[in-house]
């Protein structure tokens, strides 16, 4: 899509994530969907205090499958409330729908007024939130057709074609769809003009680097101290550290720790690097008693 000279664009992101919320009622969670423009500095964007992300919509969460039911299996049901959501979604994005191709007359920030063209560039969200929005099988990846046992290969696989995908669920034509991990919905995001689905996804930061290769380099270091009988003197600094500026201070040991959130990681990861270095020079592994103690 060529824009008229003297037209800006506007990137629209969107981010959801499917928060917990209690145990004790039901398994209670909410999904609320985020809206932001990429014409904002992302330094800008990024601070929760600038109220640069906007609340759009509250998404349905599935409910619980009913079984022995006649004529209304567990698969239906799934297929039902996953048809339900999209079906929302397609609401959601409507108007935007529109607005890439006619544009609007905008006043900006600088008071001028601007011929603007939204489009949504981004969809931040993590895989198991991209493949319901993708409607994809969350076994399979929601950018390439690699077969599940192909997971990490470096061979190179057809990439996601929602035209095709489209032809098919008009056709219901669900064995071909099936052979690619495609569940046979109607996709909201296939209402979106001139945006091909799959160029929506962004790198999931906070689970594929805080989560998953700092968890793997915390993993490799208790390995190692615990192969050098120093794993007592970690689970022993760890539990100590002391607070200084807004720094994470954990309040118990090591091995003690089941789930952290992602800002905790990125707290840990200014002194891991320390408290392992430390461990390593304790001559003992017999853990120090507390200070009122000695």
């Amino acid at each position: 899509m060529t824009l008229p000279i003297g037209s800006t664009l506007v990137p629209v992101l969107f981010a959801s994530d499917t928060i917990h919320l209690t145990n004790f009622s039901g398994n209670g969670k909410v999904w609320p969907l985020h809206m932001s423009i990429g014409n904002i500095r992302s330094s800008i964007r990024n601070k929760p205090t600038s109220h640069a992300w906007v609340l759009v919509a509250i998404l349905l969460n599935s409910p619980k499958r009913i079984k022995k039911v006649p004529g209304w299996s567990e698969e239906k049901q799934e297929h039902e409330a996953m048809q339900v959501l999209h079906d929302l979604l397609k609401f959601v994005l409507h108007p935007l729908s529109n607005s890439a191709r006619d544009g609007h007359n905008i006043k900006c920030g600088d008071e001028v007024i601007r011929r603007c063209y939204f489009r949504v560039a981004g969809w931040l969200a993590d895989h198991m939130e991209n493949s319901v929005i993708h409607g994809i099988y969350t076994t399979r990846c929601t950018i390439c057709e690699s077969p599940q046992d192909r997971l990490g290969n470096l061979q190179k696989y057809p990439l996601r074609d929602a035209q095709q995908y489209r032809e098919w669920v008009d056709k219901s034509d669900t064995e071909s769809l099936h052979m690619r991990g495609v569940k046979c919905i109607t996709n909201a995001l296939w209402t979106l003009r001139d945006v091909i689905p799959r160029e929506l996804i962004r790198s999931d930061i906070l689970h594929t680097i805080l989560l998953e290769n700092l968890q793997h380099l915390l993993d490799w270091i208790k390995g190692f101290l615990e192969s050098h009988d120093r794993l007592n003197a970690l689970d022993s600094i760890w539990s100590s550290m002391a607070l200084y500026l807004d720094n994470y201070v954990p309040w118990k040991s090591y091995r003690l720790l089941s789930q952290v959130s992602g800002k905790e990681m990125r707290s840990i990861l200014m002194f891991i690097l320390g408290v392992f270095t430390a461990s390593l020079h304790r001559k003992t592994n017999v853990v120090r008693p507390p200070a009122a103690q000695e």
